[in-house]
């Protein structure tokens, strides 16, 4: 049931290699403000949030290539209000949180006055954002987005509750049906916003966005001409701005990748021996996918600033504990760019017994060029002499895999 996957899929805006978030200067004089604003780079977010606990930090962040930069931070007062003042040239996205898992995705551009009014643990949520029509926009396709997932995920229920009825098959049918229609009316509905706001950042937030984790809304490698418009129209308007630098060079390589796939395909397919990879682990020390041959080795591509590849993280945890004793083992491979994020994410998220490298590269690792990768997360199944017996398997598929390989063991 290739839509189907157990993880929630809200809060998606994040930095995706594939590649894949307001405004007046303060002033004495109120006269002086308003004249001073015209043409300023500073923009302010501020606005209310309901119940937030005393003593409680709201932070804001910029959303960089492949990390998040602290911008600022506050308290609301009693009433819960706050206000953020901070400059910038271009069109930027900021993410407003409280807290690793409540966050808001904003647009903002030089002059803006966004004002935002949430609840407390519900800023994914808002009840109010004025000032910024992108960032509405972006929130009213996330919402969409959301009614989607939810419906998958109920479908998902319905197909675990039938598990072992002989009326399986025929329901599954059913089941994959709706879910296709569910995945091409969102797809749609991407395709329309993105239409309409090609020239704007927010196609650049599109381009990055997942149906579920692990499927782009848009695929680089199938859908290349919207990728290369959306670069046409940004780099003309914001050849400096850091996202849209990050999205022209990934288009130059998206360009020569299919250039020379034309030829040949370097992504591994099942059957095939995995190339060797030797990069640092996190002491500094190389270690090499060969050193893990004789188990059956999970090869995941993946970056501490990536939420899908977050999300499934407890589930290797779960496996790792589960299949370990039997053969089975996990060579993660990073494609952070700071070493301090990449070490952070294995800690925080319980990984440290199993093998960790990266050549903190980013989009410009060897990997990405070796793999033909295009997307993270990414994976490789390996058999005992290093061979792919499957690619991209998460959740309950994975499971099941390695049940079928070490099951008997």
């Amino acid at each position: 049931m290739k839509y189907f996957n157990s993880k929630k899929g809200g809060k998606l805006f994040y930095v995706i290699f594939s590649l894949r978030k307001p405004v007046i200067l303060t002033v004495a004089v109120a006269l002086l403000a308003a004249m001073s604003g015209c043409g300023s780079d500073n923009f302010t977010v501020s606005g209310t949030v309901e119940d937030a606990l005393e003593g409680e930090y709201l932070l804001l962040r910029q959303v960089r290539p492949g990390h998040l930069e602290p911008v600022d931070s506050v308290r609301p007062d009693q009433e819960g209000k706050f206000s953020f003042r901070h400059t910038t040239p271009w069109p930027a996205f900021y993410m407003l949180s409280m807290g690793s898992d409540d966050f808001l995705t904003l647009l903002a551009a030089p002059g803006d006055r966004i004002t935002v009014e949430a609840k407390h643990n519900a800023l994914s949520e808002p009840t109010l954002i004025q000032g910024s029509e992108e960032s509405s926009l972006m929130l009213a396709f996330r919402r969409d987005h959301q009614e989607v997932i939810e419906e998958l995920q109920q479908l998902t229920e319905v197909y675990n509750d039938s598990l072992g009825s002989p009326r399986l098959p025929l329901l599954m049918d059913s089941l994959d049906r709706r879910a296709a229609e569910l995945v091409s009316g969102i797809r749609e509905r991407g395709s329309a916003l993105l239409e309409e706001n090609t020239g704007s950042m927010v196609a650049i937030w599109l381009l990055n966005q997942q149906v579920v984790p692990g499927k782009q809304l848009f695929e680089a490698t199938r859908e290349p001409e919207l990728f290369y418009r959306v670069d046409s129209l940004l780099f003309d308007q914001y050849p400096e701005a850091d996202l849209v630098v990050d999205l022209h060079r990934f288009v130059a390589g998206l360009r020569n990748s299919l250039a020379v796939s034309a030829t040949t395909d370097p992504r591994p397919a099942v059957g095939s021996l995995l190339p060797e990879i030797a990069l640092p682990d996190p002491g500094g020390d190389t270690v090499k996918l060969s050193s893990t041959r004789g188990s059956i080795v999970l090869v995941d591509f993946w970056a501490a600033w990536c939420p899908p590849c977050r999300e499934e993280n407890p589930n290797l945890v779960s496996l790792y504990d589960l299949y370990h004793n039997r053969g089975f083992d996990i060579y993660q491979v990073s494609l952070d760019i700071r070493k301090e994020d990449w070490t952070e994410a294995i800690k925080k998220d319980r990984l440290g017994r199993w093998h960790h490298v990266s050549d903190l590269k980013y989009r410009d690792s060897e990997v990405v060029r070796s793999f033909g990768l295009s997307e993270i997360p990414s994976s490789f199944l390996l058999d005992r002499e290093g061979r792919v017996v499957a690619v991209n398997l998460r959740g309950d598929a994975l499971r099941k895999k390695l049940e079928e390989l070490l099951g008997g063991q």
